[in-house]
């Protein structure tokens, strides 16, 4: 072939229809279809990649992430494993709702528009989705059955209601997870969040404390050391005491938990979360406008950020001592931003 014929083959190249050609290949081939024959002697592989926002189309770092899920899936098929791949768009919410009024729109229709021009992206990132096992979080189909499992946790005392901290969003008018908050700011918005109490549902994940540690034992030496470690700590069994402080001028001593009760004698201060009513109790009136000043800025921080070992801790006086209870001394009460008021009892002695 000479060089002419190359420039020739090359100006004629088109790669729309390529693409559509293949498309239409592996559509016909459908490659990934998990099997769910009780009797294929394949070993069983559940690949499950986060499923995306149906806020509008794909972009390139959804192309980034996706492409993580789909190594892992194409690995296991080669290896001649019968892999579950499946796909789906968390569809549920206000970010939803609220995107379908700036657009003018039903929040139904915005959605499934935009989970069909997402899904349309996918088939041409080729990822290896098994698109037999598609799913909307908003379809009643789905939705059952979390409401089914939450029925069963409140039937069992492992659903709760009360006041916590949220990061708030509000233009959006949500919850945000921590990870969602980039900067003191939302992701999905850009608005700058703000922390909140709200009235919410929890589960109580600690009842199940040993059992979640206990399992983590057959994953040593396959997972990462740092994952098992966030794991650990993201489970927060503690073994300690509860010790209580008196502070002068309150009635009721302040309770707080410490892993290491024979490092009491050496307490220099004591510390309560700067955001919690706590906080705002015991200020002095001399200092109560440096904490809520204070207060304004460690709302802007996430939980991550707050108790990142990356970064300065601060504080302020609150104008207060505590009485160490196996000594006598008296030290100084201290608002913080690392202490959450929603952790523990929201106080810490330090040594």
């Amino acid at each position: 072939m000479t060089a002419a014929d190359s420039a020739d083959r090359a100006s004629q190249y088109d790669p729309r229809a390529i693409q559509e050609k293949w498309q239409d290949r592996w559509a016909a081939l459908d490659p990934f279809r998990a099997s769910d024959d009780p009797a294929d002697p394949r070993p069983r592989t559940y690949v499950l990649d986060m499923f995306p926002y149906p806020s509008g189309d794909l972009h390139m770092g959804h192309a980034e992430a996706y492409a993580v899920g789909d190594a892992m899936a194409r690995y296991y098929f080669q290896r001649g494993h019968n892999v579950l791949h499946p796909i789906g768009w968390d569809a549920f919410g206000l970010p939803a709702e609220n995107a379908a009024i700036r657009n003018n729109t039903h929040p139904a229709d915005w959605t499934h528009k935009n989970i069909e021009t997402q899904a349309a992206s996918f088939r041409r990132y080729a990822v290896s989705f098994d698109w037999s096992r598609r799913l909307q979080t908003c379809d009643p189909d789905y939705y059952r059955w979390t409401q089914w499992l939450f029925l069963r946790l409140y039937e069992r005392g492992l659903a709760y209601r009360g006041d916590g901290y949220v990061n708030w969003c509000p233009v959006d008018q949500t919850v945000l997870a921590n990870e969602q908050v980039i900067n003191g700011r939302c992701e999905r918005c850009g608005a700058e969040v703000i922390r909140r109490v709200l009235t919410q549902w929890y589960f109580k994940i600690t009842e199940y404390a040993d059992r979640l540690l206990a399992d983590m034992a057959p994953l040593e030496g396959k997972w990462p050391d740092r994952v098992l470690l966030m794991q650990r700590n993201w489970i927060g069994r503690s073994e300690g005491a509860e010790v209580q402080f008196v502070i002068e001028g309150r009635e009721d001593p302040v309770t707080v938990f410490t892993t290491r009760p024979d490092t009491l004698y050496g307490a220099t201060f004591f510390v309560v979360a700067a955001d919690s009513p706590l906080a705002e109790e015991l200020v002095t009136d001399e200092h109560r406008d440096e904490l809520r000043r204070y207060v304004d800025e460690v709302r802007k921080l996430t939980d991550i950020e707050r108790q990142s070992t990356e970064r300065d801790k601060t504080g302020v006086f609150l104008g207060r001592q505590a009485i160490n209870p196996v000594n006598g001394e008296r030290i100084p009460v201290w608002a913080a931003d690392y202490v959450l008021p929603d952790y523990g009892t929201g106080a810490i002695m330090a040594v």
